[in-house]
């Protein structure tokens, strides 16, 4: 778990040169887009892997949210993406997917998804209410969160907006909303998750994990 809650180098690797499946891409360009150190890192790391692009195929790098719904749009096949205003408060990022509406899965939290064409990971957005417990769980894959408002905390520490909690197979938490600022993050899952508890029991099946 990175210390600083910011995508690791080689998620960020990751990202930069399209390697990512479109669902955890899009976690990711979530957190860029509201975490300027995130940001940063990409561009150093873009200036290195520049270089070595260079001497042979060239891989399109993202520098920016704006890069990359340009990539997104381009990589729709040539679907046509309807225009759609971005919600007050969610990045710009979310602007050409369909998001689901809000459902309740339990007292104090909401789920809704977010469809994204052609992801492997399943990708939601989660709502908490201030104060909640969420259920204590552990991964067969990867669990990549952004934290759009408010925060949460567990056993590896406090993550705030523009976060990214970056969990896979070795991770078991038990997270915890702010009591106050309550939580809404982005979340996308490979692999299984096994949660425990009444609540991990009403949200395993609406998730499909």
């Amino acid at each position: 778990m990175n210390a600083r809650h910011l995508a690791s180098d080689e998620t960020l690797a990751g990202f930069a040169a399209g390697r990512l499946d479109e669902g955890m891409s899009l976690v990711v360009a979530a957190h860029l887009e509201i975490n300027a150190a995130s940001a940063k890192a990409l561009r150093e790391i873009e200036a290195v892997g520049g270089g070595v692009l260079a001497q042979g195929e060239a891989v399109p790098m993202l520098t920016s949210p704006e890069d990359a719904l340009a990539r997104l749009d381009r990589e729709s096949e040539g679907a046509s993406v309807p225009a759609r205003p971005i919600e007050i408060g969610l990045p710009r990022i979310l602007q050409p997917y369909d998001l689901g509406r809000w459902h309740p899965i339990g007292r104090g939290v909401a789920m809704r998804r977010v469809h994204v064409p052609g992801a492997q990971a399943r990708v939601f957005m989660l709502r908490a209410a201030p104060g909640t417990w969420l259920p204590e769980h552990r991964h067969t894959g990867n669990e990549w969160t952004t934290i759009l408002a408010g925060a949460y905390e567990h056993e590896y520490g406090r993550f705030g907006r523009g976060d990214f909690d970056e969990a896979n197979e070795n991770h078991e938490h038990h997270p915890h909303v702010d009591p106050i600022e309550g939580c809404t993050c982005i979340v996308a899952l490979t692999g299984e998750v096994k949660f425990r508890g009444w609540l991990g029991r009403l949200l395993q099946p609406l998730v499909r994990l």
